[in-house]
């Protein structure tokens, strides 16, 4: 047996020494104090068996030490069966993982990490003696405050494939899920703690795992101890360690093993943040890591057993091989074993929280293994404490205990404050130096020869590029990425292998003529500018309008000539009109009733309609003869300011729908007091059939705008005019384009969503533009609502229960195409809305009597 001394940091006394023992070798003698200086009463003697780990010895040192002969017949003593049975199969270890090897695919490995250069250089050097013969490492600086990081790293170069990427937000769920927005190599990713070394076969035998079992989604490994010490590091090994348990046996959990265990209770003896590995793919499709769960957050961890646990809900196998080995660096004191103690009972709960927040059903189950819980609490035979040897202090149980009662609460403020701090600007991706930068918005075509156009000025102007990647007229992906990556066209690539929606397919055609559209601009001419690009946008239309009504919304009789302003006024496609009464409702009024065609479109005049727009709005109308009304995409037309990238990250660039959909009230002729009368279906075409796909309440439909809409003439005529008493130039501020979706809804009318009908909008650049557009929400929504109820107080029953809706479900994602109301703004944005929130009814009632006066 041959002996390998751990390199464990020199200390005069230490609890126990740390030891690598190949029993297919002769052994040397042990002795009490090692050639570093350390003295130890005991030593732990990690034994493998060709390189495979296959148990603990943990044996006293005397005086004199152990000399060779008497501890090579202990260990035949103990372990001559162990190695006699292993022998007897075949092939062994050695040559089963000499067989992977050969064929051992490319992998990536990610590193999270934040201010901790000396402990990551350790861990790189042991990636460097990796015997996975090709895989890339990432190493994800978290919230940096120091370049020491980035230095560490650059020194590696050369001799590690690595790449550094910074991630400005703390928490290690954020860092992890920044990582699986990186173009991953391979079909692996491995994880490893900045707080580790690597076994040289770690990622080998990760990767080896997944390779033979091809169903698995995810396989983790054996965490041994770096060093043990201190006696507050072998207290954390009696408490289970990173291992947790898990012996020294392979084990398989899912369906088709032989495990049964719940994957809910007692935590599975599978996966630790440490040392583990997943099919990136699968990864990417549970949602990556929980944001509020993890190291950086309130609930201080615990992110990795959810992932691990929603794989294997979702019927994914998971996989644990000992022969996958990381050291782990303890804590080295008690006060800092306390907190982590404490630590892990917050994120015990935390979890537990989490997977109620967003699956409430499963506290059924989570109540028939409530019983054997509280047994383990109470019982001292119990797995979680009949390990502890009698000098473990209590003190530490009932920090895990007081950690486990403020899990919950923890989970919840710090989901709270995730929504909080989702609308505060960051560093620009790939600033690097913590500056803003602004994003670029380019519209690729797929179907182009050559990819977006992008030169040395983006790459010095600008931190990132959002990417509208379209095939012809359809979006298929909207994603962000840094430069200068967004040059490189695999990285590209990369990204569009995981689109926010599934391909709808081929839409049908339209049967028949196209209906003719009018496109009605309210303006009151105060961006002359704006609206000029706006006319050249619709003139350049693919399919040309049969006219676009411009309407003058000054008071008053203006004094000076627009036309001179805007030159595209005088183009005999464009009729201007004129309507003196305030507010854009009375405005889209006037153009509805001048309107020839058969479509009635609306947009703004900071809005840039893309070139397919009306073609778009017409062919879905001439396709589904029962839609009376559309909206459709909107996209930033620039994001040059952090207000504007607040602005797209509040109205939900991230949940944009690229799917045509089609809304009907699911029983718009109930009673009164029931649900259905108030609910939304949302609809998707699969296989030529209607299917419902989700459903919210009728009051929070978020995908029409009237930066992007149309509606039938006849149906707009039908369901009577914009209300006067909201929208801009009103007190009421807003709501009309909201208020007339409410309507038609709910009188039986058929809306639809078509992302093709893209049309980009020009956000507010400065902080008191954003600010003012805000509280201005916030008036038109309550206005809105007391619209509505006014008109018909029925809908009181329906805010009651879209409340409740809200209320039991205000700690989740939003689902795509919903409205927010204060999701993601910082707290002075956020005190503005609720400021006009309350200022709504009073200004809508105040805007009705002047408009009846």
């Amino acid at each position: 047996m041959a002996l390998v001394e751990d390199t464990a940091a020199a200390v005069d006394t230490i609890a126990a020494h740390v030891v690598d023992v190949e029993l297919s070798d002769a052994v040397g003698p042990l002795q009490r104090t090692t050639p570093d200086g350390s003295t130890a009463d005991e030593a732990w003697l990690l034994l493998r068996l060709d390189g495979e780990p296959v148990g603990w010895e943990v044996v006293p040192l005397p005086e004199q030490g152990i000399p060779a002969d008497e501890l090579q017949r202990l260990l035949d003593r103990r372990w001559g069966d162990v190695v006699r049975r292993r022998r007897a199969g075949a092939p062994g270890f050695a040559e089963v993982h000499a067989r992977h090897l050969a064929v051992a695919p490319r992998a990536s490995v990610v590193l999270c990490t934040r201010e901790r250069p000396e402990a990551l250089a350790v861990c790189l050097e042991s990636l460097t003696a990796q015997d996975h013969p090709d895989f890339a490492v990432w190493v994800v600086d978290n919230a940096p405050v120091t370049t020491a990081t980035a230095d560490v790293v650059a020194g590696f170069a050369g001799r590690l494939d690595v790449r550094y990427v910074v991630e400005p937000r703390p928490g290690l769920s954020r860092a992890r899920n920044r990582a699986l927005q990186e173009p991953l190599e391979g079909e692996v990713v491995a994880w490893i703690d900045d707080d580790e070394v690597a076994d040289p076969m770690w990622l080998s035998e990760l990767t080896r795992a997944l390779t033979e079992r091809p169903q698995a989604a995810a396989v983790s490994g054996l965490v041994v101890p770096a060093e043990l010490a201190t006696r507050a590091q072998v207290w954390f090994e009696q408490f289970g360690g990173h291992s947790k348990g898990r012996g020294f046996t392979a084990a398989d959990f899912g369906p088709g093993s032989g495990d049964r265990q719940s994957p809910l209770y007692p935590l599975p003896p599978f996966g630790v943040g440490a040392n583990m590995a997943f099919r990136t793919s699968a990864l990417r499709a549970v949602g990556g890591f929980d944001a509020a769960l993890g190291a950086g957050t309130l609930t201080h961890g615990a992110e990795d057993t959810r992932v691990f646990t929603d794989l294997l809900r979702s019927g994914r196998p998971t996989l644990y091989r000992p022969s996958a080995v990381t050291r782990h660096f303890h804590r080295r004191d008690v006060a800092g074993l306390r907190r982590q103690m404490e630590g892990y009972g917050t994120g015990l709960t935390a979890f537990y929280t989490s997977l109620i927040v967003d699956s409430p059903l499963v506290l059924l189950r989570l109540a028939a293994l409530a019983g054997r819980a509280v047994r383990d609490m109470t019982s001292s035979d119990s797995l979680r404490v009949s390990g502890l040897a009698a000098d473990f202090p209590a003190e530490l149980l009932s920090a895990n205990r007081a950690g486990m009662l403020r899990g919950p609460g923890a989970y919840l403020r710090q989901r709270r404050l995730d929504r909080r701090d989702a609308g505060l600007p960051t560093a620009g991706p790939g600033t690097g130096d913590g500056g803003w930068r602004p994003t670029k918005v380019v519209h690729w075509d797929l179907d182009g020869a050559d990819g977006p156009v992008l030169d040395d000025e983006d790459v010095a102007r600008y931190g990132a590029v959002q990417f509208v990647a379209r095939r012809g007229a359809r979006p298929v992906a909207l994603f962000t990425l840094p430069l200068p990556e967004a040059l490189d066209r695999a990285t590209r690539d990369a990204a569009l292998e995981r689109p926010a929606e599934p391909s709808p397919g081929v839409p049908p055609a339209a049967e028949g003529p196209l209906p003719s559209v009018s496109v009605v601009v309210p303006t009151m001419l105060e961006r002359p500018a704006g609206l000029s690009r706006c006319l050249r946008a619709l003139l350049d239309q693919e399919l040309a309008p049969v006219e676009v009504l411009v309407v003058d919304n000054r008071p008053g009789t203006p004094d000076g000539d627009a036309a001179a302003a805007v030159p595209e006024l005088g183009d005999p496609r464009v009729r201007l009109l004129r309507q003196p009464v305030p507010g854009i409702s009375a405005a889209r009024n006037r153009g509805v009733a001048e309107a020839a065609g058969a479509v009635v479109a609306f947009t703004d005049d900071d809005v840039e309609a893309d070139r397919h727009w009306i073609r778009a709005l017409a062919e879905r109308f001439a396709t589904e003869p029962t839609l009376d009304g559309l909206g459709g995409l909107v996209v930033p037309s620039e994001l040059e300011t952090p207000a504007q990238e607040l602005f797209e990250r509040h109205s939900g660039g991230s949940a944009k729908v690229l799917t045509p959909e089609t809304f009907r009230l699911e029983r718009p002729r109930a009673w009164s007091w029931h649900p259905a009368r108030y609910r939304v279906l949302v609809q998707r075409r699969v296989d030529g059939v209607l299917r419902t796909v989700r459903t919210h309440s009728l009051y929070q439909l978020g995908t029409f705008m009237g930066a992007n809409m149309a509606f039938r003439a006849t149906a707009l005529r039908a369901q009577g005019p914009f209300d006067q008493a909201l929208g801009t130039g009103t007190p009421s501020r807003g709501g009309e384009d909201v208020d007339m979706v409410v309507r038609m809804l709910a009188s039986g009318r058929v809306l639809g969503y078509e992302p093709s009908a893209i049309t980009g909008h020009a956000h507010r650049r400065s902080d008191a533009e954003l600010a003012r557009q805000m509280a201005g929400y916030g008036t038109g929504f309550t206005a809105l609502l007391t619209a509505v109820v006014t008109r018909d107080p029925r809908h009181l029953v329906g805010l009651a229960h879209a409340a409740l809706t809200v209320a039991r479900g205000r700690l989740r994602p939003r689902d795509p195409g919903v409205t927010t109301l204060l999701e993601g703004l910082p707290p002075e944005l956020r005190r503005l809305r609720l400021r006009g929130m309350v200022s709504g009814p009073r200004a809508y009632l105040t805007a009705r009597s002047k408009e009846t006066s």
